[in-house]
């Protein structure tokens, strides 16, 4: 996520504590401070507003499109639910219903100029109230991505330890030869090999035993410089 969601995402975090504390304790500063968290959530918005105004060709009614966003950023903190989504998510959902309205009140559905057709608007809104917005929830996104990050960092890792084993591996054949490219070719393939291996992705292919022979040092050296490494 960019830096600016992460920003929304905890400006809309504050304002649901304010406004939780508003309800738990009403009071003058408890509501002036959830109006402050409020408005530093709509002037985060203000960029996507003005972007999604555009997007859906209402710049010539521009306070009427803010008016709308408006309302429909103040229902999205209300409703917004931490463990369903991202509320960059959620907030786009309800500013582009909102704004459609919009745009098929003033214009119509220029899509379907010259035909005669009943449009029906889907609010996000109406969808919520009614209980049927469960389909827009993903069960196995959260696991997808946990495992996607697992992979994704484990890649990471062999990487950097076969970049490293191979940095050393090149050093010690270069004190024994003097033909640069010979060394090079040679680990580079040595590289490759070893880092099927070091995530098993050809273990089920049968290894030369010259081959089983570098696989098994180059392990043994990753493992024991992994052991004694410094975070970087």
């Amino acid at each position: 996520m960019s830096a600016k969601s992460d920003a929304l995402e905890r400006a809309v975090t504050d304002y649901i504590q304010a406004r939780t504390a508003l309800d738990s304790a009403p009071g003058a500063r408890a509501r002036a401070l959830a109006d402050r968290m409020f408005a530093r959530v709509a002037a985060l918005a203000a960029p996507r507003i003005r972007y999604f105004t555009r997007a859906y060709g209402l710049a010539d009614v521009a306070e009427d499109a803010a008016q709308v966003c408006a309302i429909a950023l103040h229902r999205a903190a209300e409703r917004y639910d931490p463990a369903r989504a991202r509320f960059t998510t959620y907030v786009n959902w309800q500013l582009r219903a909102e704004l459609q309205a919009l745009r098929h009140r003033l214009h119509g559905d220029q899509r379907c100029a010259g035909r005669r057709q009943v449009a029906a608007i889907l609010s996000l809104d109406a969808l919520h109230d009614d209980g049927d917005d469960a389909w827009l929830v993903d069960p196995a996104a959260e696991a997808a991505a946990e495992r996607g990050a697992a992979d994704g960092l484990a890649d990471r890792v062999a990487d950097r330890l076969v970049e490293d084993w191979a940095g050393r591996r090149r050093a010690g054949l270069a004190r024994a030869s003097s033909d640069n490219r010979r060394v090079e070719t040679r680990v580079a393939a040595e590289q490759t090999l070893v880092r099927g291996q070091l995530m098993m992705i050809d273990a089920v292919e049968r290894l030369r035993e010259s081959d089983r022979h570098v696989v098994r040092r180059a392990i043994a050296d990753i493992v024991r410089h992994a052991g004694t490494a410094t975070p970087g």
